[in-house]
């Protein structure tokens, strides 16, 4: 079982994901929803998504090992536990919200159950 580590720490940490890319952990953000949810953004660079090809099944176990790593462990340091954690992964840091033409990025969300991520399609 891996050890958890801070949020705080894992910024200074890079983590290889199953795609064989490396991660780093850019940050997180809470985001109320309009519907009164709240969603952890994680937002991650993994500068090697820039023009690679990435099938669906090694993207969905990249982002599912991101929400169980630092995902979870943002949401135990919340002050309250959010309804949601979308991943949010970039070849380079961009603005959150805004125009990015010639970054790659891609997104999942996943709902917390029981302590686990549970994959959910937005």
């Amino acid at each position: 079982m891996m050890a958890m580590m801070s949020v705080a720490a894992c910024q200074d940490e890079a983590l290889e994901l199953p795609s064989g890319m490396m991660a780093e952990l850019a940050e997180t953000l809470v985001e109320p929803q309009p519907d009164g949810e709240s969603w952890m953004i994680l937002r991650v660079v993994a500068p090697e998504l820039a023009g690679r090809q990435v099938g669906a099944e090694t993207m969905a176990a990249d982002t599912d090992l991101l929400c169980r790593t630092w995902g979870l462990e943002a949401a135990a340091e919340a002050d309250a536990l959010p309804d949601q954690i979308v991943v949010q992964m970039m070849s380079e840091r961009v603005e959150r919200g805004q125009p990015a033409r010639g970054v790659t990025q891609a997104f999942a969300g996943y709902r917390l159950r029981d302590g686990a991520c549970i994959w959910e399609d937005f």
